[in-house]
């Protein structure tokens, strides 16, 4: 992919950073104004019908580090675009998904001025330039970070991977989630349907409509440095990722009614669990009913130290694999011994014995499904990773773009 000088349609197939995005809306992130080019010609030469508008605005001074640049051309057919920094340096980019705008491969400079240049020839073949400056504000006081839970880069991942992250402290105005949605790209090879979908203003997650296939390259970049969230705050920084989807299937599953959990490779059983599951009786006045749905693996420990404000106990374990932020985990448990397969007596946990605890952990990948089956208590949205706990339809339905 080529950056910083685009020759290519308007409506181009280049992407953002290099990454595609999946569903999103055409928008421009600053109104600044515009300025037209009709190519002035040099002395008794014959000028271009060519008219070009650029935006930002020629002199706009209210651009954002996240300032997209758009153009139009009419009466001629668009050549080459380039952004320079006041030094004259290339800075790389390339066109938005939705083909509307052109997007850094990163967020601009605050208070640094550059230039917009946007070639175009008339029918006639007549060239016609026309150029923008424009400066970005100072950095302002209030930006935003965010919790990532990306996976890292150059991991293999399993198959049921869910992209996360949450704002710090700050929920997003709604009339600034579409916006800011159109700056999470993400791209897979081979090409998958996917979405992002809000859980609430400050908690996102995106999915593919299936499983990631096997083998699959995803690309994430959530350009958010520098991006209008509304009220006076800005996105703190870009976060990326780059990772893939293990060649192999895996699958956890189990089922209050049989106290039994099966592991799935490749679609066939593998593995057939004895279980115990949370207490079908409250705990100290506490529900301690083990969540059903269908949740992630989200961490891998071999040794742990639970500690529980809510029950007042603290228990070394083995083979920690956490399913939800609240805390019930996949985990050894040989005082359980009694119940597995009988009877539920745990605090939320799926407890098995510390051989079938140290198969799991030696089994299953970060962001390997697993679904729990007739607790009778769902998992809460944003309890970890749920998003496969959602139908497509319900889940799609948390996108702001159309």
């Amino acid at each position: 992919m080529s950056f910083g000088r685009a020759s290519l349609s308007r409506r181009g197939a280049l992407t953002a950073g290099g990454l595609a995005a999946v569903g999103l809306a055409a928008a421009c992130t600053k109104e600044s104004g515009t300025i037209e080019g009709s190519g002035e010609s040099a002395e008794g030469e014959p000028e271009s019908a060519a008219a070009i508008t650029i935006t930002p605005a020629d002199g706009a001074a209210d651009a954002t580090a996240a300032t997209e640049i758009a153009w139009t051309v009419e009466n001629g057919e668009f050549g080459e675009f380039a952004l320079a920094d006041a030094e004259g340096n290339a800075v790389e980019g390339a066109m938005h998904p939705d083909g509307t705008t052109w997007v850094p491969a990163s967020p601009l400079e605050w208070e640094q001025t550059y230039t917009a240049t946007v070639t175009a020839t008339d029918a006639d073949g007549i060239g016609a330039e026309a150029t923008s400056t424009f400066t970005t504000i100072a950095s302002p006081g209030d930006r935003v970070g965010i919790e990532n839970y990306l996976p890292g880069n150059d991991t293999t991942v399993g198959m049921g991977a869910i992209l996360a992250f949450r704002f710090d402290g700050h929920e997003v105005a709604e009339d600034r989630r579409a916006a800011v949605e159109r700056r999470l790209f993400v791209a897979s090879e081979p090409a998958q349907e996917g979405s992002w979908h809000w859980i609430t203003g400050r908690a996102l997650e995106y999915r593919p409509k299936e499983y990631w296939q096997p083998n699959t390259q995803v690309s994430v970049r959530l350009g958010l440095g520098g991006l209008d969230l509304g009220e006076g705050r800005y996105g703190e920084f870009d976060q990326e990722a780059v990772f893939q989807i293990d060649a192999e299937q895996r699958f956890l599953e189990a089922d209050n009614d049989t106290k039994q959990m099966r592991a799935y490779l490749d679609g066939t059983i593998v593995q057939t669990i004895p279980i115990s599951l949370g207490a079908d009786e409250p705990i100290d006045g506490n529900d301690a009913r083990s969540f059903s749905g269908t949740m992630t693996i989200m961490s891998r420990e071999k040794e742990s130290t639970f500690v529980s404000e809510l029950y007042d106990y603290e228990t070394d374990v083995k083979w920690a694999m956490r399913l939800t932020f609240s805390g019930q985990f996949i985990h050894g448990a040989p005082w359980a011994a009694d119940r597995l397969g009988v009877a539920n007596g745990s605090h939320g946990c799926v407890n098995v014995s510390d051989e079938m605890g140290e198969w799991l952990y030696e089994f299953v990948r970060w962001g390997d499904p697993v679904t729990v089956m007739n607790t009778g208590v769902e998992v809460p949205q944003g309890d970890g990773f749920t998003g496969w706990s959602l139908d497509w339809d319900t889940f799609k339905s948390g996108s702001y773009l159309d």
